[in-house]
Formats: C-alpha cells, sequence, structure tokens
C-alpha cells in the first residue's frame, strides 16, 4: 500500500446537480422558495431586533409587469443584511448559515441549514442580492447564476436590510403571477409577526393585517371556530385550546364533525416560530387521535433540513404527551361543561374514544357507562348493557358474531361485537374493574349451551333416529344433537367445534415457523374434535323428519339442512358440499316426482 503524501482536497460542488437534488428529493414543491425567503427576511429582521428591541419588521415583495432588462421578482427585508466577508461565507458556501453559532440562536431563529437559498435556483435563472449591513456603511450585490458563477460589486446609498430579485425561469413564470403567488405568500406568512406588503399591478395588499385569532389566548370559544372554518373549511364539533411547556406550542384541537377512520392522516397547520412549515402532524399528536385537526405553532421544535418537518426528538414526545393530556383533560370535563357537545363527541367518536380509555383506566371509569357498543341487539351503551343483561356475551371475531347474532337474539341473549381495534382489550380492562360483571367470551358452540335439551323420555324415543343421524353425519364429520331453540323457522344450525388451548396453541406456533411446534403436535393425543349439527325440535320441518321410515330420503333432507346451516351460519361452502347439497336436492325431486306419478 502506498503511503500518503499529507497532501488533502476540497470536495468540489455540482451546483446544476445540487440543485436537481433539491427540487427532486429535499423540497416537495417549488413553492418552497417563498418559504426560504421568508424564513431569511424573519430570522435577520430578529437578529437586528437583538440591538433594537423597538424594531418594527417589514417585508416589501415586488411583483411588477416584467421589462427588459429589469427583475421581475423583488423580496426585501430591513433586517441586519450582510457585511462583503458574510456575503462570501454565506451566501457563497453551500450549507454554511449564520443561524448556527449558539444555542440563543437556535432559539431565536427558524432556519440554520444554510441552503435555504438554493431553492430559489430551481425556480430561476439567476439570483441577485442588495444588501446593507447594520454594522458597515458600505452596500453589496451579489450576482449568482445556476452554473456555479457570481460576483459582488460595492453599492451606494443602500437602506440596512436585504433586496432579493429573481429572474423566474420560463416554466416558473406562473408561480409570480399575483393570483398564484398571493394565495401562497398568505398560505406560508399568514402567522408571523412582520408585516408583509405585496406590490402587485400598482397595488399594495398587507398579508397579514392582524394575528391569527388561534394564537390569542383570550379568544372565545365562538372564535375559535369561526377561525378553524376558515382554514378547514369544516364546521367543527368544538375547538380546544392548548399551550404546552415542552416545545412552547400554542394552538388548538378541533374535534371533527364526522367519524374519521384509524388509517385516514389528517391535515394539519404547523408552525414553527409563527412560519408554516407543513400539513402532517409530525408525530405531535398521540396515535389515537384521529378525530382532531390541529393549528400549532412551536416556538422551540426543531424543523428537519427540508423545513417541511419537525425532528423526531425526546422534546417533541414530551410535547406530544402533553397535547394527548390536554385532551383527555378536555374530555373528562366536557361531560359537565356540556353535556350536548359531549354526546354529539360520543355519538361520531366513540371507536377513538375507546382507544384512549383502554389506554387510561381514570377515562375509563369517567366514560364507560355512554360508550356505545354493537350488539345482536343494535348499538347499545354500555350502562344500558349492564342494567339490562346479567351475563354480558361478547364476540372477539366478527365473523364468529355474524354467525351467533340471529340465533342469540331469539334466545334473549345479548351478545357484544368486539372485534374492532381496541375493543376486546378494553373490555378485559372492564372485566378487570367491574369484576361483579359477568362477562362472559361467546362462540356458536358455546351458544348451544343456550339452548333446551330434549328430555330423558325423548332421548330414549328417538334413540333409533339418532342412530341413523349419526351414520349420515359422520362422513360430515359432524355430531348431530337434537334441542329445542327459537326462531322456529330455522330448522337446523352448524357450529365449528371449539379448540382446546394447547391446540391453539400449536397452530399459533406452526404460524410462526416455531421449530418446537410439530414436537409438541406429535406429543398431543387427543381424540378428533366434530364439529355441531344441532337439529331444532321446534321446527315442523324436524317434527315430520322424527316419522320418516325411508332412510334414502331422510339422508338427503339431511344433507340438504347440512349445507343450508353452513350458508345461514355464513361458513364458506366448497366444491364437495355443493355437490352434495345438489345430488340431494336432486333425489328430493325424484322422490317427489314418483310419488305424485303413483298418486
Amino acid at each position: 500500500m502506498e503511503t500518503s503524501n499529507n497532501e488533502y482536497y476540497s470536495f468540489q460542488v455540482n451546483l446544476q446537480g445540487m440543485i436537481s437534488l433539491l427540487s427532486e428529493h429535499l423540497y416537495s414543491n417549488p413553492n418552497t422558495f417563498i418559504r426560504e425567503l421568508l424564513q431569511n427576511a424573519v430570522d435577520a429582521i430578529a437578529a437586528l431586533r437583538q440591538l433594537d428591541e423597538g424594531l418594527e419588521g417589514t417585508i416589501r415583495i415586488e411583483l411588477p409587469a416584467p421589462a427588459e432588462g429589469q427583475p421581475a421578482f423583488s423580496f426585501q427585508d430591513n433586517g441586519i443584511g450582510l457585511k462583503e466577508d458574510e456575503i462570501h461565507q454565506f451566501l457563497s458556501v453551500i450549507g454554511e448559515s449564520s443561524k448556527r453559532k449558539n444555542a440563543e440562536d437556535a432559539r431565536l431563529f427558524i432556519g440554520k441549514f444554510g441552503i435555504g437559498l438554493l431553492s430559489c435556483f430551481v425556480v430561476s435563472e439567476a439570483i441577485t442580492i442588495e444588501t446593507r449591513s447594520a454594522f458597515d456603511t458600505n452596500g453589496f450585490r451579489w450576482s449568482a447564476f445556476n452554473d456555479g458563477r457570481y460576483q459582488i460589486d460595492p453599492v451606494e446609498a443602500l437602506p440596512i436590510g436585504t433586496r432579493v430579485y429573481l429572474t423566474p425561469k420560463k416554466n416558473y413564470a406562473h408561480l409570480f403571477r399575483p393570483e398564484n403567488f398571493i394565495p401562497q405568500i398568505r398560505f406560508y406568512g399568514d402567522a408571523l409577526p412582520e408585516k408583509i406588503t405585496v406590490v402587485a399591478n400598482g397595488e399594495e395588499k398587507l398579508i397579514n393585517p392582524e394575528p391569527p385569532v388561534w394564537l390569542n389566548p383570550d379568544a372565545n370559544r365562538h372564535a375559535l371556530l369561526q377561525a378553524g372554518k376558515e382554514v378547514f373549511q369544516l364546521a367543527f364539533l368544538d375547538a380546544v385550546p392548548f399551550q404546552t411547556e415542552s416545545g412552547k406550542c400554542t394552538g388548538v384541537l378541533y374535534l371533527l364533525p364526522y367519524k374519521a377512520q384509524f388509517s385516514v392522516k389528517q391535515h394539519h397547520r404547523i408552525y414553527l416560530k409563527r412560519m408554516f412549515l407543513g400539513e402532517a402532524d409530525n408525530g405531535l399528536l398521540p396515535s389515537w387521535a384521529f378525530f382532531v385537526k390541529m393549528i400549532v405553532n412551536s416556538n422551540a421544535l426543531s424543523a428537519t433540513a427540508s423545513r417541511e418537518s419537525l425532528m423526531q426528538n425526546d422534546q417533541l414526545r414530551n410535547t406530544r404527551k402533553e397535547i394527548g393530556d390536554t385532551l383527555k383533560s378536555y374530555l373528562k370535563n366536557i361531560h359537565n361543561i356540556d353535556p350536548q357537545v359531549y354526546q354529539k363527541i360520543m355519538q361520531t367518536h366513540f371507536l377513538h374514544l375507546k382507544a384512549m380509555a383502554a389506554e387510561d383506566d381514570e377515562f375509563l371509569r369517567l366514560i364507560l357507562d355512554d360508550l356505545p357498543f354493537e350488539t345482536n341487539k343494535g348499538l347499545r351503551t354500555f350502562k344500558n348493557i349492564r342494567e339490562q343483561y346479567p351475563v354480558i356475551y361478547y364476540c372477539a371475531d366478527y365473523e364468529e358474531f355474524k354467525q351467533v347474532q340471529r340465533i342469540a337474539e331469539f334466545q334473549g341473549v345479548l351478545v357484544l361485537n368486539v372485534a374492532y381495534t381496541f375493543e376486546e382489550e378494553l373490555l378485559k380492562k372492564i372485566k378487570g374493574i367491574h369484576r361483579e360483571l359477568n362477562i362472559r367470551e361467546m362462540s356458536s358452540a358455546k351458544l348451544l349451551d343456550t339452548f333446551v335439551n330434549i328430555s330423558t323420555e325423548e332421548a330414549e324415543r328417538y334413540r333409533p333416529f339418532m342412530k341413523k343421524m349419526m351414520a349420515f353425519a359422520r362422513a360430515l364429520h359432524c355430531t348431530v344433537s337434537l334441542k329445542y331453540f327459537e326462531p322456529r323457522d330455522t330448522p337446523a344450525i352448524f357450529t365449528r367445534a371449539d379448540e382446546d388451548f394447547a391446540e391453539a396453541t400449536i397452530k399459533k406456533l406452526k404460524a410462526s415457523d416455531n421449530p418446537f411446534a410439530n414436537a409438541l403436535g406429535s406429543l398431543q393425543q387427543q381424540p378428533e374434535l366434530l364439529n355441531q349439527f344441532c337439529l331444532n325440535m321446534n321446527n315442523e320441518l324436524v317434527q315430520h323428519m322424527l316419522t320418516l321410515d325411508e332412510d334414502y330420503m331422510l339422508q338427503a333432507i339431511t344433507e340438504v339442512l347440512y349445507v343450508q346451516a353452513l350458508l345461514m351460519g355464513k361458513y364458506p361452502v366448497n366444491e364437495k358440499q355443493m355437490n352434495l347439497f345438489n345430488s340431494a336436492l336432486h333425489s328430493l325431486l325424484v322422490m317427489g316426482m314418483k310419488n305424485f306419478i303413483q298418486i
């Protein structure tokens, strides 16, 4: 291996390549240059305000009609400006920033990565910056081109501050038209304290004449709801103002007026030091808070390099906890403050409230009686359920619930459907809190236990019939029983056998490719579990079956009822079972035709 000659070289940067990288990967849309210019202006004003506390920051943007030899766009601020050496250091070195010197800078300034100005090259052929530092009597003009060249010239009689001129690329010229530009500058800068003025077609427009209502700690509920309606175009159920110590956040949580899916991501308005950052919540909201939209400003959280999202760190996680606690506190108190709003929230967002209650025992105790549950008798509150039914049955599987709901209703049994996310876990918590309640899991097989058995005398009388039925059912992998149940128009029901704990465990191990599964399975010596085929003694057809002497006909009827029971129980029917059904039905039709001819 050759030895080093101790000579070092500098990395070279291809500016065109950097611009392509920014436009395709870092910045989500070309309008980002508006945000970057705003952030640089606001930070420059904040820096000068450290020297002059009474400074009134102003940002002036001109959109004149393009003229030959004249820039089409200018962006001016009365901030601290730059000296000549700072121009070389901060404008001409990618990644260098005047705002990363210490912790105090991080607190005061929005940007800090030193790449924001490159976003202007995404939309502009050239950038010209005229600037004069508050520490210098001379001004300078920095002219840069997207091929990597730049030059600096002295300029006399410049005011303190900075003015940026852009020469738009042809394919981005539409971004600088007033009808497109003004909505974007308002979108990014509506919450900024500095006055932003846009001059277009000879007219001046003040973009942010008043601070946003949602930043006012004294704003009333009506004003906050109106502000939310203007921002999100929605009439919300309620508005919850909040402040956090971690992240120094101020904002409002808006409760959606419609049911929200757990998987749907809501659009929010996230600001950093009053500059719009993005619409994703960035993890500021707890995972269960799908039913709120949020407007929030943070004065202490940190942004990523693209300045379109927040950095994930302990400070953000602590902020999320504070916001979650605020929302829980509101929901705990709104019951007494405004019962009407509380009921609307409960009716609309009960699934999300259940998700919250599954994490918080205190909150669960508070709202439990008002929580609605889907049952075989419709949607009912838990208070109604516990007061009306001594035994509360539940199904944790939706297919199982569909199979038992109709029969259970006729038996006078209430069954809860807890197949949705969080609900089974929630019901287990309820069992732990209210041990006096009789809460049991229900399945189609366990439903048979609620039916009325035939008497000892009937069992003896129908022994020959049951012997034939057992022979027919053996081929169907079933065991047969006779019971009385409702509704009368249901001749038979089919239920799958319940697996015992050991068999269920082995199945789970096999599904996860656990090497011990086969060994455990080989040790297990159990009789085959048979499905249940139960005939309804209240049904007229079953009563006629008990009197039949023709085994061929009895078998055909049994096979038809078996497949019918599968269909009624929402079980899948395979090709073999459908062929059995068709063959049995054909036999019954042929026998019926023969009897008709003989008559």
